[in-house]
Formats: structure tokens, C-alpha cells, sequence
């Protein structure tokens, strides 16, 4: 008889992804449940034939296994049932740290870009016929979606640091994009970050391989017994690019690996950041046997992922929408530089909502420092977070206050029914709007789009 595993919040972007594959990993029957919020998800878990009921407790009485989602505690209605039942409950991180031992791990994690590489390594293995399972952290067109499961001996998945659920996986190839602070509701301050990206490589063994970053200053901070390829832009890199065109959103340049000019790439996502990106992807597939002259031609057809510097569309008079998941200050940074590289012609407008007062207290200075790239900066209230305490004083008109400070035209529109109302008044022909924030502001941009 098929295991019966339940999903407590199954519209999460992970757990509908561990949800799809795991159909056919354990070979499971699955059902989840979820709030009636409609999420991207709902059209992935149709298309996988998956229900979602309403929160129940009854639903997990004649469950074998529970997952739930970060967002719940052992209060839930349907996991203290579960418990109640004597039921095994575990968490994502722990069903996903289950599910990458039966095959071959390959976990790519960061700070920042961890979804668009490991999006850009699935698209180049699946394209060279390894066919890995993959659990990615958005919707990627490329790759059919936030999961894929394959036959192959390898599993791609997105490993999040937060609260060190990557601890839960033991990886044969290791990928760190970057290292910064970040998620400051749980890390105390940078040194316990890297403390928990120096702990997981640690656990990569002799076999196995870590590609790190090597502009990062706090790579150094990593130990491991596996051996360690750098990428950059940097001279010092093992894999590195050179020769960096850029036009309208594409780029292009010469790919130097260990010295030696292997090819050129032309990438069609925007920005430096997406160059690193696919400069980690490179060192990864060229590492596990994928000819580099396959690597940059399935490079070059990478079309990015939802919420990754998205086009939404255009307003009726031209102005154009686009959409990020930016959220901290230096994806804010880069995000607004790869629009001016893109399109140095137009006044950017990025609109942004801040997503948990733990992260816009602890980073407001440099918050109000990460948008010199845009003409006019629009911040909506902060998107706050059920697992934060109401004790937080900063606020968005203050944040709105201190952009102004830095010399950039800057105001606080706290909804995104008044945001939407300001732009329809005021979109021009030349305008770029940039939504920014891991909350709801998307929402702007789908409506004023024509």
C-alpha cells in the first residue's frame, strides 16, 4: 500500500515542489492542505493532480507521515493531531534532507541568487540529458516549474540558511553563492551566519566539491576536506568572465577556466549578478562531466524565473512593469543596476514594500543607501511576518525619510491600492517600474499593466 504523506501549508513554494516529487521518490499517495489565498502554486499543484483541502484536523488522521511548512508550530490544528496520533511529523528542511540522500546531492545556497543558479544548473543538466530531480525556489518556464523528478543519480535542490535548515542536508557538491547577514530574526549578526555556511561545508565529504564565490571576502572563513573551485569576475577566479558586453538586457563575454579561454556565452538575463550565476553554473556542470561547449549553449537559453526581474508588461502609454524579488539591500543594489544597464534611457521607479520589521530595523542604514540606481523610490508599509513580536519601532515613513536624505526622490505611500492609484496618475511613456519586496507588492504591477 502507497505511504500516505500530508502537506501542512502545501502552497508554499518548497513544499509544493517536495509534494510533486515525492510522488515518485517514496512513491507516495499525497494530500495537503493550505489557506484559500491564491498563490502562483494552485496552477503547479493542478497541474500535478494534488488537492487542497481546507485546515483540518481530520485530514492527517489516516496520513503515515506529516510535513509541514516553516510557517507552523506544533499548535497547528493538523500537526497537534498528528502528534496527538503519535504520527511522524517533520519539518521541510527534514523531509527534503530525507529525499537528497537517495541520491547523489548537489545543494545550492547563498545569501543572494541561490534560486536563478540553481534554475540556470537544472535547465544545463536537464538539456545534457542527466535528468535530476530538482526543487527550486520559483516558477522557472525552462524546467517546467518549481520541481522536476528525474530518473537521473543527481538531486539540484535551493538550500535555504535560515534557522540553518541546510544542516539538514548532506550535499556531495556544495554551491555558495555569497555570504552576507541576512534573516536577522534568527542570526545574531554576520559571524553566526558564516559559523552556519562554515558548518555546512563541513560536511561535504573528501569525494565531494565546494564552488564558492571568490569575490566573498567571508569564503575564507570555509574549511573542508573536499577540493574548492572559485568563480568571479575577479582575476584570481578558476572560472571567470571576461571581455563583459552588455546591451538592452543581454550580455555577452569570453569564459576563462583555470587559465584557458573555453568559449563565448550570451546571456539573456540582466545584469552582473546573473553573469555570477551563471558562472557557478558553469563550474558545477563543467566539474561533473557536462562538455563546456553544451554548458554555454543551454546557458544561452536561460529565460530567468517568475519574480526574478520579471516582465509584467506595459501600461497603455508604454511605461514598462517589471518585477523583483529583491528584498535586501544588496539585491536591491544590483537589481537596480542591472536596470540601468538594461535600459539606460528610461527613469527608473522602483516601488518598494519591505518584507519583516526584524530585517528593516536591523539593515534601515543600508536600505536607505541601496537605491542610488533608481530616479524615484516609492515605499509601501512593511510587509511584516507572523513569527515576529510587536515590538519593532522602525516604520516605513522613516525609511522613506532617510532615501530622502541620500539625495533621491523619495516618498511613503503606505497601501498598494494608493500606490497603483499614484502610478496610474503619474506613469509616462519612459517610465520603468520596478516592483521590489518578498511580500505582495507584485500585485501593483499586475494591475496597471494594460
Amino acid at each position: 500500500m502507497a505511504l500516505h504523506i500530508h502537506f501542512v501549508g502545501i502552497k508554499g513554494t518548497g513544499m509544493s515542489a517536495l509534494a510533486q516529487i515525492s510522488t515518485q521518490i517514496d512513491g507516495a499517495t499525497i494530500t495537503g492542505s493550505d489557506v484559500e489565498e491564491s498563490f502562483y502554486t494552485d496552477s503547479v499543484l493542478k497541474r500535478a493532480n494534488i488537492p487542497v483541502l481546507g485546515f483540518s484536523p481530520t485530514n492527517v488522521e489516516n496520513a503515515d507521515l506529516v510535513v509541514t511548512s516553516a510557517a507552523y508550530t506544533n499548535q497547528h490544528p493538523e500537526i497537534a493531531r498528528a502528534l496527538e496520533l503519535n504520527i511522524p511529523v517533520l519539518s521541510y528542511a527534514q523531509y527534503l534532507g530525507h529525499l537528497l540522500a537517495k541520491k547523489r546531492g548537489i545543494c545550492v545556497t547563498g545569501t543572494h541568487g541561490k534560486t536563478t543558479t540553481t534554475a540556470m544548473m537544472g535547465l544545463v543538466m536537464l538539456k545534457a540529458g542527466f535528468d535530476p530531480t530538482i526543487v527550486v525556489g520559483s516558477d522557472v518556464p525552462s524546467i517546467g516549474g518549481n520541481a522536476h523528478t528525474g530518473k537521473g543519480e543527481f538531486f539540484l535542490a535551493e538550500s535555504c540558511e535560515y534557522r540553518r535548515h541546510f544542516l539538514n542536508y548532506s550535499p556531495e557538491h556544495l554551491i555558495i553563492t555569497n555570504i552576507e547577514f541576512d534573516h536577522p530574526d534568527y542570526f545574531k549578526d554576520l559571524e553566526d551566519v558564516i559559523s552556519a555556511f562554515a558548518e555546512l561545508a563541513l560536511k561535504v565529504p573528501e569525494h565531494g566539491h565546494i564552488y564558492v564565490w571568490d569575490e566573498d571576502p567571508n569564503r575564507k572563513s570555509l574549511k573542508s576536506d573536499a577540493p574548492v573551485t572559485t568563480f568571479g569576475l575577479s582575476e584570481s577566479a578558476d572560472i571567470r568572465a571576461t571581455e563583459i558586453l552588455f546591451k538592452d538586457e543581454k550580455s555577452s563575454m569570453k569564459i576563462i577556466i583555470k587559465g584557458q579561454y573555453m568559449g563565448d556565452l550570451d546571456l539573456h538575463v540582466a545584469g552582473r549578478h546573473n553573469i555570477v550565476n551563471a558562472l557557478a553554473t558553469i563550474a558545477l556542470c563543467y566539474e561533473i562531466g557536462i562538455p563546456i561547449k553544451e554548458i554555454l549553449s543551454s546557458l544561452s537559453q536561460f529565460n530567468g524565473t517568475k519574480r526574478r526581474f520579471e516582465h509584467v508588461g506595459s501600461n497603455t502609454n508604454g511605461a514598462l512593469i517589471v518585477d523583483d524579488y529583491a528584498h535586501h539591500p544588496t539585491e536591491i543594489r544590483t537589481t537596480l543596476e542591472g536596470a540601468r544597464l538594461s535600459f539606460p534611457d528610461r527613469r527608473i521607479r522602483a516601488i518598494f514594500q519591505p518584507h519583516t520589521f526584524s530585517r528593516t530595523e536591523k539593515l534601515l542604514l543600508e536600505f536607505s543607501q541601496a537605491f542610488q540606481g533608481a530616479d524615484e523610490v516609492v515605499i509601501a508599509d512593511i510587509f511584516a511576518s507572523a513569527r515576529e513580536l510587536d515590538h519593532y519601532t522602525v516604520s516605513a515613513p522613516n525609511l522613506a525619510e532617510m532615501i530622502l536624505k541620500q539625495g533621491i526622490q523619495a516618498r511613503y505611500i503606505g497601501t498598494l491600492d494608493d500606490i497603483k492609484l499614484y502610478l496610474n496618475e503619474t506613469l509616462a511613456p519612459e517610465d520603468l517600474v520596478l516592483t521590489l519586496g518578498a511580500g505582495d507588492i507584485y500585485k501593483v504591477g499586475l494591475e496597471i499593466v494594460s
